[in-house]
């Protein structure tokens, strides 16, 4: 049976490449695990567990750690036993970033000190709200949903307190947009797209008085520098 499975594993070369090789690239594009027999996922899924654990654990944090959100991204071949397993493998991160997001959003909330600001906004969009951590955030499972789902609602507590700042206040304003940026695409529940649309409407309503205010201010300069060649 072995055999037959590896003659199967070789008729499909991106798969064979990332199970022998433990590698992919950015652009590759996997079989349908519908193409396969529930047996043959059986069969495969060590593998592609030692597979996913050695390219994350390679490229993790490296110029080449668009392999691992692409391969978070893509099907995963392998059966819900060891689903689960990568799932186990990759709370340990989530745990460390739910707690990174908690801290930070204690730590901004009527916080006005500027280098706390740049901080935290900066942790916020580099440590939590990542490409590594956004790719986890689409699987849907209950354990990853769950830490999503804390790690969101402190981002949301952060984006919340910086939205009390004006656009004139032109750096806070510019680390909320940021982190709003992040957010954008990443599926949220009701309650936080609620929250998130606020915020929205908050940067859209200060981006236009804003620009409004600066061109006024650009009038006033140039009716004055006419006033004064007139003169």
């Amino acid at each position: 049976m072995s055999e037959k499975f590896e003659a199967i594993l070789l008729e499909h070369e991106t798969l064979n490449k990332l199970i022998k090789e433990k590698d992919l690239n950015t652009f590759v594009k996997f079989p349908s695990i519908d193409t396969f027999s529930a047996e043959f996922i059986d069969w495969l899924s060590p593998q592609y567990y030692d597979a996913f654990v050695e390219i994350y654990t390679t490229h993790l944090g490296s110029k080449k750690e668009s392999k691992v959100v692409k391969l978070i991204n893509s099907t995963w071949f392998c059966n819900a036993e060891t689903t689960d397993r990568i799932v186990a493998f990759l709370s340990e991160r989530l745990d460390t970033t739910a707690e990174l997001s908690k801290q930070l959003n204690k730590k901004i909330t009527g916080n006005k000190n500027l280098e706390d600001i740049l901080n935290v906004s900066g942790s916020m969009v580099n440590d939590v709200l990542n490409y590594v951590n956004k790719a986890i955030f689409e699987k849907e499972h209950p354990v990853i949903i769950e830490k999503k789902n804390e790690i969101l609602n402190n981002s949301l507590g952060v984006c919340e307190a910086l939205k009390h700042f004006k656009a004139s206040s032109e750096i806070e304003f510019q680390m909320f947009n940021g982190i709003l940026d992040r957010l954008k695409n990443i599926k949220l529940n009701t309650e936080q797209q609620a929250r998130y649309d606020a915020c929205i409407s908050k940067s859209k309503s200060s981006s236009n008085k804003y620009a409004i205010v600066t061109v006024i201010i650009a009038i006033i300069v140039i009716i004055r520098m006419i006033a004064r060649f007139a003169n």
